[in-house]
């Protein structure tokens, strides 16, 4: 019988997991059951791997069946959040359905962008909260609260202030725009659907310091040098990579050069190559090329959320060879 404890060891919950199939679902539970993973990611995660939300409820049931009584609260909260969350994991799992596969390469940075595009503009439209974060389940107060963690990131940081403008890349529907907006000069937002726009300049229209606007996704080109404190993409910039190593550089130079100095990049997630290893080695050789001070390279600051955090700094005496282009 498996102890009546919050946490889990390995050997505990491996022998009652081994019937779960897919094998990727089985390991996200065991993950989840020993403590290194939040019930919503391990539930957006169970979707990702098993694609129907009928089919999770089955999976669940069967580890669920796996224990004699008591069953461990961890795995009763999962049940619980999955029933609740229902019609939202269904927007999800559509979402993921329609996902472009990270590992089939593009041929050229527009095929990447144009890919992305019209994912955002059915995955908004299926759902604003699902679009953006599927850790949400569709929940607008999960989403919220996520949202709080990242912005509560920030603080920590020391990236925040009266003083400051930041500038998000891939910004979805607002909703860091609305948090940041009391707390910083200026918010901006930029993104490359434009309902996604739309829905952002709804939940920000009584917030004169926020500005969106939608990108062609290639550059920051219309963005002024030096104008910025912060830059960052919080789950975005995995679509830049997927578009293709052109469109990486282009945007590290034009971070470069529309930030301030001592200013910082911040990307939540690099790629989505499942390698960690890989994107680490990668942010090294791009800050040194562009000239960024590392500050952080490959972190995990949050507790909801599983994003991996790359931080770098552009210098107080900057060579100024960044050109700003245009379209």
């Amino acid at each position: 019988m498996a102890k009546r404890v919050n946490l889990l060891a390995d050997r505990e919950i491996l022998p009652l997991l081994a019937g779960i199939e897919p094998a990727e679902a089985q390991w996200v539970l065991r993950d989840y059951l020993a403590g290194r993973m939040s019930p919503t990611i391990a539930l957006a995660r169970i979707v990702l791997s098993v694609g129907d939300v009928s089919e999770v409820e089955a999976l669940v049931d069967a580890a669920e069946r796996a224990w004699e009584p008591p069953v461990p609260p961890a795995l009763t909260r999962l049940i619980k959040l999955l029933r609740e969350h229902r019609p939202g994991l269904e927007r999800v799992a559509a979402n993921l359905g329609e996902h472009p596969d990270p590992q089939i390469p593009f041929d050229s940075p527009e095929e990447g962008i144009a890919a992305a595009r019209r994912f955002f503009e059915r995955a908004v439209r299926r759902g604003e909260e699902a679009s953006v974060a599927a850790y949400s389940l569709g929940d607008a107060k999960l989403l919220a609260k996520g949202t709080r963690e990242i912005v509560e990131v920030f603080e920590r940081w020391g990236l925040l202030g009266p003083d400051r403008r930041t500038l998000e890349i891939g910004c979805g529907i607002g909703r860091l725009q609305a948090a940041l907006a009391p707390r910083v000069a200026a918010a901006h937002g930029i993104d490359i659907a434009p309902r996604m726009i739309a829905a952002a300049r709804r939940r920000c229209a009584a917030l004169p310091n926020v500005v969106l606007a939608v990108t062609n996704g290639r550059h920051l080109g219309g963005l002024a040098d030096a104008s910025f404190d912060l830059v960052f993409a919080v789950d975005s910039f995995p679509y830049i990579h997927h578009a293709g190593p052109e469109l990486v550089t282009t945007h590290f130079r034009e971070a470069k050069r529309v930030l301030r100095p001592g200013g910082e990049v911040a990307l939540f997630n690099f790629s989505y190559r499942d390698d960690v290893a890989a994107d680490r080695r990668e942010f090294v050789r791009l800050c040194s090329d562009h000239g960024f001070e590392l500050v952080a390279n490959g972190e995990q600051p949050f507790k909801m959320w599983d994003g991996v955090a790359f931080r770098a700094r552009k210098p107080l005496i900057s060579d100024c060879s960044s050109m700003p282009l245009t379209d």
